[in-house]
C-alpha cells in the first residue's frame, strides 16, 4: 500500500485558477444618461450568455461618466465577433442612448489576476511594445513596486490587430494612487527600458461591478 510522508500529507492543496477567456472586445462609446444605458446593458445580459460572454466589466471615464468603455470576454472570437457585429445590437445601442459610432478593439488575453468581488479605481493602459516577451518580462519584474503603489489587480491583454500593442488594465482602490503611479518619476524610464515605443494613451475610470 503506499503511504506519504508527513510533509507531503501536510501540503496545502493550491487554488485553481479560472480559465482563461479565449477572446475579447473593448467597446468604447458615449451615451446620453448613464444611468438608462446601464439598465438597458442589464437587461441584455441574456443575449451575452448565449454568445458564449463569460464576463462583462464597464468603466466609466474619470471626468465623463458617460464616457464608457466596457470590456467582454467570450469562449469563441467568432460568436463574440458576430454577437458585436450584430445590427440588431447596433439598433439596441442607439435605443440605450449610445451616441456616435462605437470603437471596438478586439483583444486576445494574456492574464487576469484582477479582482471581480468589488468595483475598484482602474487604469487603462495602451501602448505599443517592441517585443512582448521582454516587455512581460519587465512588467512582471516591476510588481513589487506596483504594489507598493496601491495597484491590487492587473489584467493584460494583446491586440488581435497588432499583438505588439498591449493593453494593461490595473486596479486600485483609489484614483488618487492610480495617478500617483503614473505620475511616479521613474515610470517613464523603466517603460523605456522594457521597450515601450512612443507614448501610452492613458484613461483612468471608475470599475464597475463585474458580471462573470
Amino acid at each position: 500500500m503506499e503511504t506519504r510522508s508527513d510533509s507531503q500529507s501536510q501540503l496545502p492543496e493550491l487554488p485553481e485558477l479560472p480559465e482563461l477567456p479565449s477572446a475579447a472586445v473593448v467597446i468604447s462609446h458615449d451615451v446620453e444618461d448613464y444611468t438608462a444605458w446601464k439598465r438597458a446593458f442589464d437587461r441584455h445580459a441574456g443575449a451575452r450568455r448565449n454568445a458564449g460572454i463569460v464576463a462583462a466589466h464597464v468603466n466609466q471615464d474619470a471626468e465623463n461618466p458617460n464616457r464608457l468603455s466596457i470590456y467582454l470576454a467570450g469562449t469563441d472570437r467568432a460568436k463574440l465577433a458576430a454577437f458585436v457585429g450584430d445590427i440588431a445590437l447596433m439598433a439596441a445601442m442607439r435605443e440605450a442612448g449610445v451616441t456616435g459610432p462605437p470603437h471596438i478593439v478586439d483583444l486576445t488575453p494574456m492574464e487576469d489576476l484582477t479582482h471581480k468581488d468589488r468595483p475598484l479605481a482602474g487604469l487603462i493602459i495602451r501602448q505599443e511594445v517592441r517585443d512582448y516577451a521582454a516587455w512581460k518580462q519587465a512588467f512582471d519584474g516591476h510588481g513589487d513596486a506596483r504594489s507598493k503603489a496601491g495597484v491590487v489587480g492587473h489584467a493584460v491583454s494583446r491586440s488581435v490587430r497588432n499583438p505588439n500593442v498591449v493593453v494593461i488594465y490595473l486596479q486600485s482602490e483609489s484614483l488618487e494612487a492610480l495617478r500617483a503611479f503614473a505620475a511616479a518619476p521613474d515610470l517613464k524610464a523603466v517603460m523605456e527600458a522594457a521597450g515601450v515605443v512612443g507614448a501610452p494613451d492613458l484613461s483612468f475610470v471608475h470599475g464597475g461591478a463585474w458580471q462573470t
